[in-house]
């Protein structure tokens, strides 16, 4: 695991946590916040290694007191040292990550942790929790997750990530500094994504494109497979006005014996109408872009107002089945709405 340089161009974090590095004033506790896959959890690692490093902080220690240091963001661990070893191969005992339990983060994981924060650190003279997906605290384990907080113990640092923080209780986020972190920018995801994947130009700006800033999803628009379904599922939603009830309600069917897919389903389908939507007033920042003839073709055949009520209905059924409804009865209700103008 590489230091700062993995973060993904979030030049803004990494400048906020370098400087507070540098003044060695850290927060007893960080919110990051931002969509999934831009590198939240991989900074607070980086972080986590940067403070503990040991050829880091013995080259603070030969510094001179009067010294400052005027490039924080160059700060990077060595990757070298037993810590940074340590952390890199998930083994180091003062670096505690938790994460969701299934659908939530549970209380039993939260009390387990506070006991193990009842020690001091085995050998780290930062000891970092870090808590993923903290949006998934249930009512319970976010309660007892306050009482830590309120009252940190000595040399932990505390870093959870979100998508959002309203979806955290008001009273966690108030004990935390929150840093946002943006979605990946075009160019750099581009580059990522022709320099370790060896596609060209072309392909890798469709795939930039489409992962709408994120890491995560462009590496799984790698999968040989993708693009053909993504194909697949819009030629499926352009022919559902045309098609008989029975046919409407086989696409539904096909998608439900495919559970894991369906999140990305759904993503694809609104991204296709949200293009036909903006096609006519900014064709330039349709996803995809590779399609912007079929889009073109598309967008004359509609109005905003029946797309919009798409996507409505799209949102809804995902809604329901992240809300554990019944996934057929739910996909077939959404086709049946799909399927009209």
């Amino acid at each position: 695991m590489p230091g700062f340089a993995s973060s993904g161009d979030q030049k803004r974090p990494v400048r906020l946590l370098t400087a507070a590095l540098s003044s060695g004033n850290l927060p007893h506790a960080l919110l990051f916040t931002g969509i999934e896959g831009i590198g939240k959890k991989t900074t607070a690692m980086a972080f986590a290694m940067a403070c503990n490093c040991f050829n880091l902080h013995e080259g603070y220690q030969t510094k001179q007191p009067d010294a400052e240091i005027t490039e924080p963001t160059h700060i990077e661990p060595c990757g070298q040292c037993r810590s940074c070893k340590k952390i890199i191969s998930g083994n180091h005992p003062d670096i505690i990550l938790l994460q969701p339990s299934g659908a939530m983060i549970k209380v039993d994981q939260i009390r387990a942790l506070c006991s193990k924060l009842v020690l001091k650190p085995y050998e780290a003279s930062k000891r970092f929790v870090i808590i993923t997906d903290a949006q998934k605290l249930n009512l319970e384990a976010g309660n007892t997750l306050l009482k830590t907080l309120e009252e940190p113990p000595e040399h932990t640092v505390f870093i959870l990530t979100a998508l959002q923080a309203a979806d955290i209780l008001p009273t966690i986020v108030s004990r935390c500094q929150q840093i946002r972190f943006n979605p990946i920018p075009f160019h750099s995801l581009q580059t990522y994504i022709e320099k370790n994947h060896g596609l060209g130009a072309s392909d890798a700006s469709v795939i930039a494109s489409m992962s709408q800033g994120s890491f995560t999803r462009a590496e799984s628009m790698m999968k040989p497979t993708w693009i053909n379904k993504r194909n697949w599922i819009i030629d499926e939603l352009e022919a559902l006005p045309t098609r008989s009830i029975n046919l409407c309600l086989a696409f539904s069917e096909v998608l439900s014996k495919n559970k894991g897919w369906l999140l990305p389903a759904f993503e694809i389908m609104k991204n296709w109408f949200r293009d036909i939507v903006i096609y006519n007033y900014a064709p330039e920042r349709i996803i995809n872009k590779d399609l912007s003839a079929q889009i073109n073709i598309a967008a004359k055949k509609t109005t905003i107002n029946v797309l919009i009520l798409k996507i409505k209905a799209i949102d809804k059924a995902e809604r329901e089945i992240n809300a554990n409804s019944n996934i057929r009865l739910t996909l077939d209700s959404l086709m049946l709405t799909l399927s009209k103008g």
